[in-house]
Order: structure tokens, then sequence, then C-alpha cells
């Protein structure tokens, strides 16, 4: 990419509140634009991207063997549904709860004094693995799922076998009233953090040499199992607590999939072009997917592996 498309991008992104947005190719940063330190030291909320690190321990428990197989019933973790008077809830496995197709209606769990039991308790509206529908309740069960099986926190899981192989120690992460991490939206990272899990993806699942995950799991994970939205441009669905674009216009013939975080957060990664690209944001309402776009317009001018 040439310098003057990189100044041209730089303007764009002091017209909007980005707080900060990096580009590598490979393990080289090749941009960088911050608006200050502090979004590089501090760890700041990350959002949703929660879902998609909680997505890398059900693929690390997958590959340990812990869990043997995603198309089983959550029943077996959450006894409760045993005694609903509904018997779909009984066939929502945990496939359904990572492509967001578990059929439970969407509540307002973080104002109860249980989330699991809130979650639980909401109505199926859909028949399980019928219907995309985005849902954080999903994302906290998956958590839950992690603390029942491996007999710790969550965080302590995703320390020991996660954040500690990528050298990520400046976090902090939220729980519910009953001591279960959000797997929704509860996670906070630090710029350099969020990078890591950008090249995580990009390396197929290693890190420093270090095979972290299976590179077989994330070519699952980033796989969309559902269709979410079609444009002119390219369709968009959602993969493991990941989303994907694939792109239809046979002159910018470039997917991506990526992390999303409410106010413009973002993880993406191209690996055709051994690219990923972090963006940290304060943007509001419709600017939301400000970075998103920006960046496809940047792919855009990317057809060429040689222009980058």
């Amino acid at each position: 990419m040439s310098k003057i498309s990189f100044n041209e991008l730089e303007k764009k992104l002091k017209s909007i509140r980005i707080e900060a947005f990096v580009i590598y190719k490979g393990n080289t940063r090749i941009f960088e634009y911050l608006k200050n330190k502090k979004v590089v030291e501090k760890p700041l909320k990350v959002y949703s991207i929660t879902k998609s690190i909680v997505s890398i321990l059900i693929g690390i428990m997958v590959d340990k063997g812990l869990i043997k197989n995603i198309d089983e019933s959550i029943q077996n973790y959450f006894p409760e549904i045993l005694e609903s008077n509904d018997p779909q809830k009984k066939e929502i496995t945990i496939f359904h709860l990572l492509t967001m197709t578990s059929g439970l209606q969407i509540g307002n769990f973080q104002g109860s004094k249980n989330w699991v039991k809130f979650i639980l308790g909401q109505p199926i509206i859909h028949k399980p693995g019928s219907t995309f529908q985005y849902n954080s309740g999903n994302s906290h069960l998956l958590s839950a799922i992690i603390q029942k099986i491996s007999g710790i926190p969550t965080a302590s899981f995703a320390e020991k076998y996660l954040f500690h192989p990528l050298g990520i120690n400046k976090y902090t992460w939220l729980k519910d009233p009953q001591g279960i991490h959000g797997g929704g939206f509860s996670i906070s990272l630090n710029l350099e953090d969020m990078v890591k899990i950008g090249l995580l993806f990009l390396n197929e699942g290693r890190f420093n040499s270090n095979q972290v995950i299976s590179s077989n799991w994330l070519l699952k994970a980033k796989r969309p199992y559902k269709q979410v939205n079609n444009t002119k441009e390219g369709t968009y669905g959602y993969g493991y607590q990941l989303w994907t674009y694939e792109n239809t216009n046979p002159n910018t013939p470039i997917d991506y999939y990526y992390a999303n975080g409410i106010f413009g957060q973002y993880i993406f990664i191209v690996p055709k072009l051994n690219i990923i690209a972090v963006v940290k944001s304060n943007l509001q309402n419709d600017l939301q997917s400000a970075p998103r776009l920006i960046f496809e317009e940047l792919l855009g001018s990317w057809q060429d592996k040689r222009d980058i």
C-alpha cells in the first residue's frame, strides 16, 4: 500500500473517535495510528470480543479431550434443563451456543440475580439450530460450561492455556453474581494483547512456535454456519463466536473474518494477505461500523499482494 494511502487512512481515523488502528503483515506492524498512549498500556473493555476468546477456550477444551463432542446436549452441564417443560431445550448443543442458534429468547440477564438460571429460563422461540439470533446469553453459558468442566474459573483456565502462552497479563474479566466470568462482553485488554489474539488467529493457532490451539479448530471456527446479511459486495456470516465476510465482488475477491465488540472494537484477520488489523474505538450509534467500512475500503486497494 502506498504511503499516500496510509496518509489518507490516518486522516479518516482522525475525523472520527478512533483511539487506535494498527495493521500487521505477518508479525510486522506496517501501519499505526494511536490517539494516545493510554490505549496501548491500559486494559480497556473489548466487549463482545470476549465471545471470540471464549470460543478459543472451548476449542482448547476440545483439543485436550475435555469436551468430546460439541454436538452434545448442554443438559449434561445444566441438569435444570431436565426439569423444563419445553422438550426443545434438551436439543440445545454446545455447537448451537457457539453459532448463536440455540433458539433461546434474548433477555436482559444482566439485571438478574442468577444469570445462568435466567438465560436457561427463557422460552425457546426458534428450533435449536434453525435460526441465527445474536444472544450474549449463549456466550455466557459457554463460560459456565468451561468452569463446570475444568473445575476452575474460566479466567484461570484462560490464564493457564491461553493468556500465559500469549504473554497476556494485564487484563480484567468481570464475573456474574455466582462468580462465573462473563462470556459475552466482560473482558478488558490493552491494544498489544488484542494484537496477540489476532496473530494467534492469523498463524493458525501458533504463537512464538507454540501451538496454543489446533489449526483444525480455527478452520471450523472461521467457517460461516449461518448467513447474517447479504450486500452487493459480499455476505456476512457467523462461525464459532466469530463474524465472517465472503466477498462476492470479482474485482476485490478478498475474504476475511473478525472479532467485534460494541462501540467499534475489532480484530480483523485476512488469511489470503497475511494481514491483521486491530481497532480500539469509542464510537456511538451508526459510526460503530466505520472501522469495518474503512478496512473494507483498504482491502479494495489491496487486490494484489504486491500492493502491501
